[in-house]
């Protein structure tokens, strides 16, 4: 090989490195703005979340109503439309759920309930280890419970976030917003009449725990063994918000409690989607 071709293939392989230095260059350049992008939605996202989550407090500051029904503002929130996306929210009364801390009452018809429920979930859960457990260390959330594996059941790890609360909610559950299995579980003597209280707040909520009665088959003696444990008025909510920004999804959650004073935010947290279930 000549001395000019030597010096070619010399010039070919550099051009080829440089050309080569230049595309991981742009790719990384390219990644890079990728992410930067997407960080940008990402805060923005959390913008509106946090936005909503105020507005929400706003509402239910707002409600004056002397029960919480599905027909509320704040329970019935559409999604709204962004510059860029969208953003939504679903409000859970958290006293739809069994209160999971009254397993440590006093009172003991109101424990006894809460470890009822527990068998019906999962019957294979030691109540006794797991009350001693609670009773050492005070959950953050459902959600804590699903991580740290505390129960023997693999079913009962869904039903833990989708039926039950840590919040102390006072040990009554609010039929109108009560799951089916909630009531069965929680309250067994309104089994057999499921359907029938379904049908009846679906037409119109129950305005007091008395209209309990006017559900067909009720009688005076299976309400006066539930009135206890039932409510019609909430003061722990669970606020979850989504929001999609560009294509860059982020979610925002809050417990929210509401008194005389107001509603305070007790707790908020991006991005922990088992909290709580929201459906």
């Amino acid at each position: 090989m000549n001395r000019e071709g030597s010096i070619l293939i010399v010039v070919l392989l550099i051009i080829t490195a440089l050309l080569s230095i230049t595309l991981l260059k742009g790719e990384h350049v390219s990644a890079e703005y990728e992410r930067v992008t997407e960080m940008k939605n990402s805060l923005q996202g959390y913008i509106y979340c946090a936005t909503t989550i105020k507005g929400i407090t706003k509402l239910l500051e707002e409600d004056r109503n002397y029960y919480d029904a599905s027909d509320e503002l704040w329970a019935m929130l559409p999604a709204v439309p962004t510059p860029d996306g969208y953003v939504s929210a679903t409000v859970i009364p958290l006293n739809s759920r069994i209160p999971l801390m009254y397993l440590l009452s006093s009172n003991e018809a109101l424990s006894n309930r809460v470890a009822q429920s527990i068998e019906r979930f999962g019957a294979e859960m030691d109540i006794e280890r797991f009350a001693e457990m609670l009773s050492k260390h005070r959950p953050f959330s459902i959600g804590e419970l699903i991580y740290n594996r505390q129960y023997e059941s693999e079913n009962l790890g869904q039903d833990l976030l989708r039926y039950y609360t840590v919040e102390d909610t006072g040990g009554k559950i609010n039929i109108n917003f009560a799951s089916p299995d909630v009531i069965a579980a929680f309250l067994p003597e309104l089994e057999p009449f499921v359907d029938d209280i379904l049908s009846y707040r679906e037409s119109s909520p129950f305005k007091d725990i008395s209209e309990l009665r006017k559900v067909p088959g009720i009688t005076d003696e299976i309400y006066l063994e539930v009135q206890p444990y039932i409510t019609v008025k909430s003061s722990y909510f669970y606020i979850f918000t989504t929001s999609d920004v560009n294509g860059t999804t982020s979610s925002a959650q809050a417990i929210v409690k509401k008194d005389r004073k107001g509603v305070t935010v007790l707790k908020y947290f991006e991005n922990a989607k088992d909290y709580y279930a929201t459906g």
